[in-house]
């Protein structure tokens, strides 16, 4: 049976999951309440990235969605970071569907997100970390389980990117606060948007912590006029000598994107180079090993597709799983509360 997928946005982010899911044979849907935002992704946003607009997805009024009767394999909420939690209700009241994917970060810092843990369909929930199901995450991940350099005392995660560069990605946006990326009440700056190695560093505190972790923070924040954001954090989590260190940064004119797990037996070195298209792992121990994964930003969604309604494996989605989500918006609130 021919597989179903909406999707609530027709941006950026829209754009990659309306392609993933025609890339996998689905019959794809998408809505959004700005009309002229879907005539640009028509004629210039997708064309501009997949050759020509693909006349197979359907659009739905907003205020059509409502009336849909289809049985979807898979929602996608990838609005502004503010309106997550109240779609997400509005699709458990008026949809029916199998998996619902709300793009990171879960919600915005001191909405109630936590109150999703008290929903009766909760484990359909999944939030859209999609580096965290990336092939080379998932091996690096393995080759800790697998004992490759013994105990992990220390992690180092590395996240920068210039904001410029998501603004060069979306041409159609001038300036930074012509987003809501300029706004941390609105789900911006870089700890929210970057919320990838947050999201990271929870992941490798499940391996390394069983109890409760301390985290010290050094934040950059912009206070200029009508703009509140971060956009330089230094963050690190540490229990009984172990440590992960997480430096987030947005002003860096190079992107750069890595992580260091230093074990008892060695270490473990990976590397993101978009520009190259490349991920490596460099596996440091008795045995020296490079493993190269080819990668592109199309092929980062199609992944994510794949693993959440076609090989449905639940040891790799796991890492997507509300639970995950949750604990990622708890340190972002622990992060930013006090600035």
């Amino acid at each position: 049976m021919l597989k179903k997928i909406l999707i609530f946005g027709a941006g950026s982010i829209g754009a990659h999951h309306m392609n993933a899911g025609r890339s996998l044979g689905c019959d794809v849907y998408f809505t959004d309440i700005n009309f002229d935002q879907v005539i640009y992704l028509k004629n210039n946003l997708y064309p501009s990235r997949y050759k020509k607009w693909d006349k197979k997805i359907k659009f739905i009024p907003f205020n059509e969605v409502t009336k849909l009767k289809d049985y979807f394999n898979l929602v996608v909420l990838g609005v502004p970071p503010q309106y997550h939690l109240s779609l997400l209700k509005f699709c458990f009241k008026h949809l029916k569907f199998k998996k619902i994917l709300v793009e990171k970060p879960l919600s915005v810092f001191n909405q109630d997100f936590k109150s999703l843990n008290k929903m009766n369909n909760k484990n359909k929930i999944f939030c859209g970390f999609n580096h965290s199901v990336s092939k080379s995450i998932l091996k690096l991940f393995n080759l800790i389980k697998e004992n490759k350099i013994g105990n992990i005392n220390s992690v180092i995660i590395n996240w920068k990117e210039d904001f410029n560069y998501i603004l060069k990605a979306h041409p159609w946006i001038k300036n930074l606060k012509d987003t809501y990326l300029s706004t941390l009440k609105s789900g911006g700056g870089g700890i929210q948007e970057y919320s990838h190695a947050i999201h990271l560093a929870v992941l490798f505190k499940n391996i390394m912590f069983k109890d409760k972790f301390l985290i010290e923070k050094n934040i950059l924040i912009n206070k200029k006029k009508n703009e509140f954001y971060d956009f330089k954090s230094d963050i690190i989590f540490k229990n009984k000598g172990k440590k992960i260190s997480t430096y987030i940064d947005t002003i860096s004119k190079t992107v750069k994107k890595n992580i260091q797990i230093n074990g008892s037996k060695g270490s473990i070195f990976w590397l993101r180079e978009l520009e190259k298209k490349k991920e490596t792992i460099f596996i440091n121990n008795s045995k020296n090993k490079k493993i190269n994964f080819k990668i592109n930003r199309r092929a980062d969604f199609i992944n994510e597709h794949k693993n959440l309604y076609i090989n449905e494996n639940k040891k790799i989605i796991k890492n997507l799983n509300l639970k995950n989500s949750i604990e990622t918006m708890v340190c972002i609130n622990r992060l930013l509360n006090n600035v």
